[in-house]
């Protein structure tokens, strides 16, 4: 991502959406949100068939990330009044969706809030701590979205404890450690380039995930595909930020956003083949 800091126009410009509450500007966000989700919709409509729940459900937990984004600026606000406007829309239109999923599922859906109230409480004590960009924030932000995979292939929780339900519950796990470790990917290039030791740091995380891949796929419980996926990501983590930053050139947001997009859509593709 470029070095050079932006025109003054350009700035002001980017501030003024960022004060806004109403447009979430992490737009690195969205893969994580979106491709956990319907990749476990896939998942419930392959084993159950479709089911119209799924609609509310999806516009429920985008409408759910608008009101933790606009309370996250709320926060780091010290409770400026402009932010409540959006933060208190987006609560009711999360909440009134949240209610037409219920009709459709029933109260089961409920029990999912024991792992995501816990999840985003703690986030947003972090982000009112000025920790928003912590690696611990990043953890259960991540986090939260990987599980989403779980909750649309099984609104039930009963059912996810299913020895059948196990895919799920890979797609999970395999969504979390791929967008984890963007984290430090993304640092390389961006707040943290040029700096060797979160380079190494990286490429050390995507080797690891890319062995315990191929001891998974030795012992039969995933696809060597998956090992293939992560030893890309790994060449990735070791590419990119040697032949850009630390070899003096830049890679712009708009080149690495591509790159990633590419990514998450070899991710879904081994996804909806193996799992």
């Amino acid at each position: 991502m470029s070095t050079t800091l932006p025109r003054p126009g350009t700035r002001t410009r980017r501030r003024s959406g960022k004060a806004s509450g109403w447009v979430p500007q992490q737009h690195g966000a969205w893969a994580m949100l979106i491709t956990p989700f319907v990749l476990g919709a896939g998942l419930h409509v392959r084993d159950s068939g479709w089911s119209w729940h799924l609609v509310p459900l999806f516009a429920a937990w985008m409408f759910g990330y608008f009101t933790f984004a606009a309370t996250s600026l709320w926060l780091k606000s010290r409770h400026k009044s402009k932010f409540l406007r959006p933060m208190v829309t987006y609560a009711a239109l999360a909440g009134g969706l949240g209610v037409l999923t219920l009709l459709a599922t029933g109260p089961a859906l409920l029990w999912w809030g024991v792992i995501y109230l816990p999840l985003t409480a703690v986030t947003l004590w972090l982000v009112d701590h000025r920790r928003e960009r912590s690696t611990l924030s990043g953890l259960l932000t991540i986090a939260a979205a990987a599980v989403m995979a779980v909750t649309a292939a099984h609104p039930d929780p009963a059912t996810a404890l299913r020895p059948e339900s196990a895919g799920a519950w890979w797609l999970a796990a395999l969504a979390f450690v791929y967008f984890f470790g963007t984290v430090p990917y993304v640092k390389t290039l961006v707040r943290e380039r040029g700096h060797r030791s979160w380079v190494i740091g990286s490429v050390a995380y995507h080797l690891l995930i890319t062995a315990l891949s191929a001891a998974a796929a030795v012992t039969g419980l995933l696809s060597w595909w998956w090992t293939l996926f992560f030893v890309v990501t790994t060449l990735r983590a070791f590419l990119v930020p040697t032949l850009g930053p630390m070899s003096g050139r830049t890679v712009s947001p708009k080149h690495a956003g591509f790159a990633e997009v590419a990514v998450t859509l070899l991710f879904a593709a081994i996804a909806l083949s193996t799992l």
